[in-house]
C-alpha cells in the first residue's frame, strides 16, 4: 500500500509539475510571437550600423533604403548619437549616389 501511495503521488507531482508551462503561458499578457517582434524593434540593426552587406542580407536598395528609415526612426532610444549620425550618412550616400531618382 505504500509503494502504491508513494508512485502515485509522484505521478501527480509530475503531472502538476508538466502543466505548469501551459499555466504560464496561458497567463502571459503578451504572446511569443508578440514578444519577438517587441524585442526586434527595440534591437539594432548591426549591419546597418557598421556599414556591411552582412552574408545573410540580400536587400535591394530600396529595401536597404527602408530599413536605414526603420533603424533611424528608433531613435536615441536604441541608438547613441554617433551611429545615427553614422545611419544618417549612409542614407545620405545612397540618395546621392541614386542619380536622383525617388528612393
Amino acid at each position: 500500500m505504500k509503494k502504491f501511495a508513494a508512485t502515485t503521488s509522484i505521478l501527480t507531482l509530475a503531472t502538476l509539475l508538466s502543466a505548469l508551462p501551459i499555466l504560464a503561458a496561458a497567463s502571459c499578457p503578451v504572446s511569443f510571437g508578440e514578444y519577438d517582434k517587441l524585442i526586434q524593434s527595440n534591437m539594432k540593426d548591426q549591419c546597418l550600423i557598421v556599414a556591411k552587406n552582412c552574408a545573410t542580407e540580400t536587400d535591394t536598395v530600396q529595401q536597404r533604403v527602408n530599413a536605414l528609415r526603420i533603424e533611424i526612426a528608433k531613435g536615441n532610444y536604441v541608438y547613441s548619437n554617433d551611429e545615427l549620425k553614422a545611419l544618417r550618412e549612409q542614407l545620405r550616400w545612397i540618395q546621392a549616389d541614386s542619380g536622383n531618382q525617388i528612393i
